[in-house]
């Protein structure tokens, strides 16, 4: 009896850790194809005149987790840019590196990065998000006002 409760609990012990360390999903699917998800943009951009931002990233990147939450969760800055850009995600992982597509963008050191284009892919903005940090969150006040920039921005483009 006592060999059967501890293979049992030596089961359910394994099963447990199996499922807390499996990876929760995020923002950022390595599945997607970069290429087509920014061609795709470009089209809805030159439809509805907008800009283009190119949030680079993985699940895996604690910061890139804050930065989808303060934009999906602070109503100011999530209608300023839905306003303003077409957003897409390119996952940066082991599943999906997406090379190809990122050595057409910048260079840069640190996630989340973020790329401005226009509805042709010119790029007219990159910089890492660590420039509208504030502490361990993100600035409302500095979000703002980058994104107030490009809204000005892409009513003089178009």
């Amino acid at each position: 009896m006592n060999k059967f409760l501890i293979t049992l609990a030596l089961v359910l012990s394994i099963s447990t850790i199996s499922i807390t360390t499996q990876a929760e999903p995020g923002p950022y699917d390595p599945g997607r194809d970069a290429f087509k998800d920014f061609q795709n943009a470009q089209l809805q951009a030159e439809k509805e005149e907008k800009l283009i931002l190119v949030q680079i990233g993985g699940n895996w990147c604690s910061w890139c987790h804050k930065l989808e939450s303060f934009l999906n969760n602070n109503s100011t800055i999530k209608t300023l840019r839905d306003e303003t850009f077409i957003s897409i995600k390119v996952n940066v992982s082991p599943e999906n590196d997406n090379a190809a597509f990122l050595n057409e963008m910048p260079e840069f050191e640190g996630y989340p990065f973020l790329v401005i284009t226009d509805k042709n892919g010119e790029i007219l903005n990159s910089r890492t998000s660590g420039a509208l940090e504030d502490g361990f969150s993100y600035s409302e006040t500095k979000f703002k006002e980058y994104f107030e920039y490009w809204k000005q921005a892409e009513r003089s483009l178009n």
